[in-house]
């Protein structure tokens, strides 16, 4: 299992929200001191911390410090649904679009236009079969308080 320690942020109407507690991302102390470019890189490209939803089977409350955890089988699942459906689809998109073309010189139009039709609908049927796909095993759950 995945862990991350977090803070509740907000509870409400059941639905818990974290925000993850990060350092740099090599995790050292003394980046904040001596400059560690990736704690810069890190500062220079991350935005705000965004809260995520979370089970609480052990009714923590706003501000308790607690372990997320999450399933290393819902991680590579979540990843092989994000990354690999949009690039079959754009490829398979690309391909149509080239099977379809009439003329030789309208083919790089319809490859392109075909795999931006494939992209598009992938984003749209991860979004509408996400659950479906992927079931309650990605939701993460907190685990223990600090």
């Amino acid at each position: 299992m995945l862990e991350s320690e977090a803070i509740v942020v907000k509870v409400e109407n059941g639905a818990t929200f974290v925000e993850a507690q990060t350092e740099g991302g090599c995790g050292g102390n003394r980046c904040a001191s001596q400059g560690c470019s990736t704690a810069v890189l890190t500062r220079l490209f991350s935005q705000q911390p965004k809260a995520l939803q979370v089970n609480n089977p052990i009714a923590a409350q706003v501000g308790e410090r607690v372990v997320v955890g999450l399933e290393e089988g819902a991680f590579l699942k979540s990843s092989l649904v994000a990354y690999l459906l949009p690039l079959v689809a754009l490829i398979a998109g690309a391909a149509l679009g080239l099977h379809f073309a009439a003329h030789d010189e309208m083919r790089d139009l319809y490859a392109g236009l075909g795999g931006l039709a494939g992209l598009i609908g992938s984003a749209f049927a991860i979004k509408l079969s996400l659950p479906i796909l992927l079931g309650s095993s990605v939701q993460p759950v907190i685990l223990r308080r600090l």
